[in-house]
């Protein structure tokens, strides 16, 4: 693999700065032409160190600089018309989690981007571990019919969720969390969106499956935002599942990213931090999928690196849109479902998701 790829990092903040660019910058692979954000101070200083342009308009940018693909690292509510117009453009994109905040932004991505040929990623990061792959196939083809899931998301993500006045920090400063992105409610924050997704996201890829119906119950504990979150919901083969999400875990408990998948000829529990999974199979058989130890198990570089070897080499992305835009309909209906107290029926794929 000789070529290069002309890559753009829209979103010049916290992940973006500290994950994506530096990634880019040390990929042979990549050429990072491109830096956008509308902080003018933000681009500029991020394209700088990065000997990349400058841009403050997605638009001028996608027009000038040749891209064959873009990272989207901007606030969640943000994502579907930042997307949309790259895949208009002809541009592949790779949009960080949630993939939209509605079910039917998210599928018409997934819709635009299989229409034009083009590649739609998501930054599901524990896909991209080297043994997920292998975890996925144990769940589709080792432990039989899927009766049951249970699944479990614990973190201390309640500061994020905290509202700030926008003014109250220095906007300029790309380290610091962008300020209001994860505490208010009309741009997409709160626990589900947040962090839901990446077990969502891992639950519905591994088994193949969208979520047909949904009851839930959530908390916020005197934010704006939901903290606590506690999903029931059956799948299309009918398996039923569990998902609960906090960020209230304490300081200096370990943090739990779990979710055990039942069938009726085994089990798979899949320790997403660990990147590991232990398949236990009727007669007794136990087998342990590990982690390289050369490899790191949250590896949050290897997004950028896949999604441009998907780019050159046509290789199937870990983390496709399909199964993120499975999960933003599943977290939509879960909220309305919390709200409403009944049982919401998850907006479905217009195509069979299993063919994207």
């Amino acid at each position: 693999m000789t070529a290069r790829a002309r890559i753009a990092v829209i979103g010049a903040g916290w992940w973006a700065t500290t994950v994506h660019i530096p990634a880019l910058m040390v990929n042979p692979h990549a050429e990072l032409v491109a830096i956008c954000d509308p902080n003018p101070a933000r681009a500029q200083s991020a394209a700088a160190e990065a000997d990349a342009h400058g841009y403050t308009d997605v638009t001028e940018m996608l027009a000038a600089e040749g891209l064959d693909g873009v990272i989207i690292a901007t606030p969640h509510s943000t994502h579907y018309a930042i997307a949309a117009e790259a895949l208009k453009a002809g541009v592949n994109v790779l949009v960080e989690k949630p993939l939209a905040t509605s079910a039917s932004d998210a599928w018409e991505l997934v819709t635009m981007a299989a229409d034009r040929g083009l590649l739609l990623a998501a930054g599901l990061t524990y896909h991209y571990a080297a043994q997920a792959p292998a975890i996925r196939d144990a769940v589709r083809h080792e432990i039989g019919e899927l009766r049951s899931v249970n699944a479990e998301f614990s973190s201390s993500t309640g500061d994020f969720f905290v509202v700030v006045d926008e003014n109250s920090a220095n906007p300029n400063d790309p380290k610091a969390p962008h300020a209001t992105t994860y505490s208010d409610p009309s741009t997409g924050g709160g626990q589900a969106h947040t962090q839901l997704t990446h077990l969502l996201g891992g639950l519905l890829w591994a088994a193949e499956e969208q979520a047909t119906h949904v009851a839930a119950m959530t908390e916020n504990h005197g934010l704006r935002v939901d903290l606590v979150d506690s999903f029931s919901f059956r799948l299309e083969g009918g398996a039923l599942c569990v998902a609960s999400s906090t960020g209230t875990t304490a300081p200096g408990v370990p943090p739990r990213h779990r979710i055990r998948f039942h069938g009726t000829k085994g089990m798979v529990e899949w320790d997403l931090l660990k990147a590991q999974a232990d398949v236990f199979l009727e007669g007794g058989t136990v087998r342990q999928l590990e982690n390289p130890d050369h490899l790191p198990a949250y590896g949050r570089e290897r997004v950028s690196e896949s999604f441009v070897n998907s780019i050159l080499t046509n290789a199937p992305t870990p983390a496709p849109g399909a199964f993120a835009a499975a999960s933003v309909a599943l977290i939509e209906a879960a909220l309305f479902a919390a709200e409403s107290g009944k049982t919401i029926t998850v907006p479905q794929a217009p195509f069979d998701i299993r063919e994207s």
